[in-house]
């Protein structure tokens, strides 16, 4: 039976105590008392769930400080920060070629042509989203189409470029021919259902960066497939692979850098970041214990 909520805010100083009362050591008190007056408290209880010995009662492991969940923290938003710039270099490949392939297969308002989807119920939903994305963007190039031209939504290099992700994503999967979707995976050396399936899993990512939510320790909510072969370098030699953690994240990133020809930059961050954080626990990320041998990281 549920209960109502009783809880009350506490002060700065009352959040302090709470943690001390917890078990958690605090070093230096005034430049906690800063921390917690600039980052939610239960934005930080996120990062303190794994150091708890007693998690019924949220007490700490015994020698556990508030500089250890700060170093978490502060890893994980670098971390976030890395990942972000990363899927916006594959997005815009993506973008690029599904413009393309698309757009000389069957003309300019692709887009807003109902016999190439599958649901036509998702179709109208998408198109009203796009229209709506298109009315609110302050692009010149918007601007300047529409002072022109009598079509309500502009061809796919112009009204894809202001589409979401997440929406090129929906459009993508309710493609009707295999054969269109199948073209555009091979531009990436995946089949269809992987493509579509890292396509999703890259949106989910992004979404997740782009609202400071967190990453280390996060179990994913759309889990990627894990092929069985692939057109390039992939994981290989691992121990065990799950798709419920980043890992598997980082692993596709990379994927998609190599072939983008952009992959040197992002591991040479992954590599400095995991140096500066070297007290950070990789495998609350699916890390497993051999994954330096796997030449999808080497730099």
């Amino acid at each position: 039976m549920k209960t109502p909520y009783t809880k009350t805010a506490l002060t700065f100083k009352d959040q302090i105590n709470r943690l001390k009362s917890r078990g958690l050591t605090i070093e230096d008190e005034p430049n906690t008392l800063h921390y917690l007056t600039h980052i939610n408290y239960y934005r930080l209880s996120a990062y303190m769930y794994p150091f708890l010995e007693d998690k019924e009662h949220h007490i700490f492991k015994k020698g556990v400080t508030f500089q250890n969940i700060l170093n978490v923290y502060n890893f994980d938003r670098e971390l976030r920060l890395l990942i972000l710039d990363a899927i916006e270099r594959i997005e815009i490949s993506l973008r690029t070629n599904i413009i393309y392939v698309l757009s000389h297969k069957h003309g300019p308002f692709w887009v807003s042509n109902n016999v190439l989807y599958f649901n036509q119920n998702y179709f109208h939903e998408h198109i009203k989203r796009l229209k709506e994305e298109i009315g609110r963007s302050d692009e010149k190039f918007i601007e300047h189409y529409f002072s022109k031209y009598s079509e309500e939504i502009p061809p796919a290099w112009i009204s894809m470029e202001i589409a979401s992700f997440g929406l090129l994503s929906l459009l993508f999967q309710n493609l009707k021919s295999f054969k269109d979707m199948k073209e555009i995976a091979q531009r990436y050396g995946l089949n269809r259902i992987v493509f579509e399936s890292w396509f999703h899993s890259l949106v989910y990512v992004r979404n997740v960066c782009a609202h400071h939510a967190r990453l280390w320790n996060r179990r994913l909510g759309v889990r990627p497939n894990i092929p069985k072969s692939i057109g390039g370098n992939w994981l290989n030699k691992l121990d065990a692979l799950r798709n419920d953690r980043v890992f598997i994240i980082i692993g596709i990133i990379i994927y998609f850098l190599e072939i983008i020809n952009t992959s040197s930059s992002f591991k040479l961050g992954l590599h400095k970041l995991f140096e500066k954080y070297s007290m950070i626990d990789l495998a609350p990320m699916g890390f497993p214990k051999n994954w330096k041998e796997e030449e999808l990281f080497k730099i």
